[in-house]
């Protein structure tokens, strides 16, 4: 019990399965009638403020903040030295299913409602709207230098605003069905997408032309995640964990096996470790070469649906279907 009770440490009526397993300090008090346990450790904090399912969580390029959104309609932006909310934007009409930073304080957020919404996340203020698709969208990037938003979704369709137009998109016929993942590489030039038919498609992103693509494997790709070297493309497969490539080549690698029912992936800033998140509600760290599983946590009550490192790589923040978003300690390798 070397942990400290500290103002981050979480109040809760009762333990999360694993909390002791995971070396968390407990305290039991009573006030009032009721009991609470007290918790640090591996959980650092849990942020409540949501009103149903958290869909989205993504971290701000300097590690200040931290962005969420879910069911409720709203993005929410917290403080992440604090553990406090900043603010609550507004302005989607129906669920927010997915998030991505741009540079500086730009946020990009996507959801039922057809659009890409715009924030200042330092701010709160709206930056505009970007309209075009037909259907809901379920995933965002934004390209590195913030002068492409890609969207895709229901339609199967990605498409590819230029921000300082804020005109019509570019619609690329993508795949069949809906449209999990997109990112971008780190030097801008080539778009990834990942359909729920299984490929993987690589575009030129100032053309929209298809470069090449992976064979459908009927699973799920449920998001995709670059090392920030380039040199690597990591896709959360469901029902069969996680799928590499290198880059720029494009060969297959060897997959991460083990990671079960997964639902999303993230990869640190020095590109040694991987999260990934899963339906039965644990978050589980990886080492990125060999794929040993590191540490599994568990305290999300429900699935978990988004996951992102923070800048520093020293914690891990997670999106649950419980409603809450939690952050993590990265466990040393």
């Amino acid at each position: 019990m070397s942990a400290a009770v500290t103002p981050d440490t979480v109040a809760r009526k009762w333990p999360p399965a694993g909390a002791l397993a995971a070396g968390a300090f407990l305290l039991l008090a009573a006030a009032g009638g009721a009991v609470w346990w007290l918790f640090g450790g591996d959980e650092l904090a849990t942020l409540r403020g949501h009103k149903g399912p958290v869909r989205a969580v993504t971290v701000s390029p300097d590690g200040a903040s931290l962005a969420s959104a879910g069911d409720d309609g709203t993005v929410r932006v917290w403080d992440a030295a604090k553990n406090r909310e900043r603010a609550a934007l507004t302005g989607h009409e129906g669920k927010v299913r997915a998030l991505a930073f741009g540079p500086s304080s730009l946020l990009a957020s996507v959801g039922d409602d057809r659009t890409v919404r715009l924030w200042d996340s330092a701010s709160g203020e709206p930056k505009g709207v970007l309209p075009g698709p037909k259907k809901g969208l379920e995933c965002v990037a934004v390209s590195p230098d913030g002068s492409q938003v890609a969207a895709a979704g229901v339609e199967g369709v990605v498409y590819v605003w230029k921000v300082a137009e804020k005109g019509p998109p570019r619609a690329v016929p993508a795949h069949p069905k809906h449209v999990h993942g997109l990112a971008f590489t780190p030097d801008g030039k080539t778009l990834i997408s990942g359909g729920e038919e299984g490929a993987v498609k690589f575009w030129d992103a100032a053309t929209g032309t298809l470069l090449s693509a992976t064979a459908a494997d009927k699973h799920h790709i449920f998001g995709l995640a670059i090392s920030p070297d380039g040199k690597t493309l990591y896709a959360a497969v469901g029902g069969v964990g996680v799928r590499r490539w290198s880059l720029p080549d494009r060969k297959e690698l060897p997959p991460v096996e083990g990671a079960g029912m997964i639902r999303g992936v993230a990869v640190s800033p020095d590109g040694a470790t991987l999260a990934t998140v899963h339906e039965d509600g644990t978050v589980k760290v990886w080492d990125a070469a060999d794929g040993r599983l590191r540490k599994t946590y568990t305290g999300h009550a429900k699935v978990i649906l988004g996951v992102a490192f923070a800048p520093d790589g020293a914690t891990i923040a997670t999106a649950g279907g419980d409603g809450t978003v939690k952050r993590w300690r990265v466990p040393a390798r």
